[in-house]
């Protein structure tokens, strides 16, 4: 594999210097270039091939925005990462066409460390160098909303308080809606309401309200996208995570198991808020897994907000799990619940539907007997 590398480009040397003693203490096995001048970095994409940019945005010489843009046509695979001391709602939308990632200032050198990671997990995606640089290429992706943002920074911290957690998801009336909505649905088997944010938060916790104010954050943004699409989409991502969960919890799945197929199931359609935007040309003769576009941009998008290759895998091959590399329970009770789901939809039993369940996978992984006979029960309720 290519040495990983990643371009630093800032007009205060300070700043510079920083980021050369925090590789060199906890990334050393990056290899990194940096600049005072984004028309000097700007020469440099072609024979250094970045995997990572990072750049501040108030640059004399050119706004960082207006030099992301120019590495986005340049370099489409590099990850664009824009630092601002302004991260508002309307400078997020400003900035969402050319940053993949848009960093507070100031910043702890671990956030830094994290977007190398997230670099990383893209480079393994099992996609080829040209859906790659097609991917790369898209504009209008989503932001990482600013509730999700706010939230996850507080989720480091070793002191965290229920109430903090409360007034945070608070902010946004429609995502506290939705977690309230979560929170006392039916089939969460609570037997009592949560009438306030912070009841929410005892009730369904911190990691899997993140992921839900992640979901319902991305969903939201219909600025380029239908938002009657948008909302369908969602619903299908909640009946889909309902019927995961479900699933899992006859399996015998632990608490964090069934909260993993809850939330698989809420983002495993998510690149199709971006599929119809772009037109990725396969190569046919390629001989690898013809993945839906849908799904490769949406395990691209997965692995850019740092969801592991359990997620992101699991989201690339939901229409032929058997293909992946390592087939995991998670990604086979991804599939049970879409076709289940597709059934419910068309009104047929689920062992009619075509392309139906994969029965030699589920066996294999030890699950028909317990999924055969939870498709009955299901079927006559």
């Amino acid at each position: 594999m290519d040495k990983p590398r990643v371009l630093f480009v800032d007009d205060e040397l300070s700043m510079l210097n920083a980021f050369k003693r925090g590789m060199s203490l906890h990334c050393s096995d990056w290899q990194v270039e940096y600049c005072n001048s984004p028309s000097t970095a700007l020469q440099l994409l072609p024979t250094f091939e970045p995997w990572v940019v990072v750049s501040d945005k108030r640059m004399p010489e050119m706004d960082g925005a207006v030099f992301l843009h120019a590495v986005g046509q340049k370099s489409p695979e590099a990850v664009r990462v824009l630092l601002t001391g302004d991260t508002s709602p309307e400078v997020a939308f400003e900035v969402a066409d050319v940053a993949h990632i848009l960093l507070a200032k100031p910043f702890q050198f671990d956030t830094i460390i994290d977007v190398l990671h997230r670099a990383h997990c893209l480079r393994l995606l099992p996609v080829s160098h040209s859906i790659r640089h097609q991917i790369g290429a898209i504009e209008h992706f989503p932001v990482l909303p600013k509730v999700y943002q706010e939230l996850v920074e507080y989720l480091k911290r070793d002191d965290i308080e229920t109430k903090e957690i409360a007034r945070i998801i608070s902010q946004d009336p429609s995502i506290l809606a939705k977690l309230m909505q979560l929170a006392n649905s039916a089939f969460m088997g609570f037997l009592n309401h949560a009438t306030s944010a912070q009841g929410v938060v005892v009730r369904l916790g911190t990691e899997l309200i993140k992921n839900v104010v992640l979901c319902v954050g991305i969903f939201k943004q219909s600025e380029h996208i239908n938002e009657h699409l948008c909302e369908q989409l969602f619903v299908e991502a909640m009946e889909v995570a309902k019927i995961s969960r479900e699933l899992s919890k006859i399996c015998g799945c632990s608490k964090a198991e069934l909260d993993n197929s809850f939330v698989l199931g809420l983002l495993h359609n998510v690149g199709m808020l971006m599929a119809g935007m772009s037109v990725i040309q396969k190569e046919p003769d390629s001989g690898l897994v013809r993945f839906d576009e849908e799904n490769v941009i949406g395990a691209y998008l997965l692995a850019l907000w740092e969801f592991d290759s359990a997620f992101t895998n699991a989201v690339l091959y939901q229409n032929a799990p058997e293909c992946a590399d390592t087939v995991t329970l998670l990604s086979c009770r991804l599939h049970v619940a879409k076709v289940v789901r597709q059934a419910q939809k068309r009104g047929m039993s689920v062992l009619d539907i075509q392309p139906g369940l994969n029965q030699s996978l589920l066996q294999t992984e030890g699950l028909l007997d317990v999924v055969l006979a939870w498709i009955n029960e299901y079927e006559e309720k």
